[in-house]
């Protein structure tokens, strides 16, 4: 029987990319493009994740590779947008923004590359995860891992540094569901990881909408 969870991850991630891509219609924000990209391939990766049941479609080698950067790469890109709204420190984004550039082009090279040594795995349809090829956790971490840490810790930092800004909070929330999402297979419950992800998809598009209404315009240089 197919697991129709991954649809559910499908209708929350397109849906939100539509509103904040709504958002960006308006504010022509790069880090609500960014948001808008991260949510649009989240919702990619969920689509063909539903392929990958035995009753749909069923994994191929070609199906996976494209599959898994999908997995990564959005939560990279996430942290690079909430590290753009800090106005007092413009270089951190800029310097992480070269970071998840190098590591998306590694990720998508070890997907494109690398074998799949376990297609016996892919039998087990959308909660394969990682295990038919191995090698990509040993690398996908530098996206999830490090987006997670900017998203957590830019979140944290944004609240704590204005407190009117609740809106870190939520980005921060939705950073841990991400992570949580990720380690779901190694804590015993690899179906949830579509529940987990569609949660925090949500949770962080609230995080999106608050932050719409805080984001000042840069101040401009003062005149002599």
């Amino acid at each position: 029987m197919a697991d129709y969870l991954p649809l559910l991850t499908v209708i929350v991630a397109f849906a939100l990319a539509s509103l904040v891509g709504m958002q960006y219609a308006r504010k022509r924000k790069l880090h609500q493009l960014e948001w808008l990209l991260a949510l649009a391939l989240l919702g990619v990766a969920a689509v063909l994740a539903f392929l990958g049941n035995p009753d749909v479609l069923g994994w191929n080698p070609p199906l996976y590779r494209l599959y898994l950067p999908l997995t990564a790469v959005p939560v990279g890109l996430i942290g690079l947008g909430v590290l753009q709204l800090f106005r007092d420190r413009p270089k951190l984004a800029r310097y992480f923004g070269a970071y998840w550039v190098a590591t998306a082009i590694l990720v998508i090279a070890v997907a494109a590359l690398a074998p799949v040594s376990n297609p016996a795995e892919f039998a087990q349809g959308p909660i394969v995860g990682y295990r038919a090829m191995p090698v990509f956790g040993a690398v996908a971490w530098l996206q999830t891992v490090a987006g997670a840490i900017a998203f957590i810790g830019g979140g944290v930092y944004t609240t704590w540094k204005d407190r009117t800004r609740r809106y870190g909070l939520l980005f921060a929330l939705g950073g841990i569901l991400f992570t949580v999402a990720g380690f779901s297979s190694r804590l015993g419950a690899p179906s949830a990881f579509f529940v987990i992800t569609a949660i925090a998809s949500f949770v962080t598009f609230l995080g999106f909408v608050r932050s719409v209404e805080h984001v000042a315009p840069a101040p401009s240089p003062a005149k002599a």
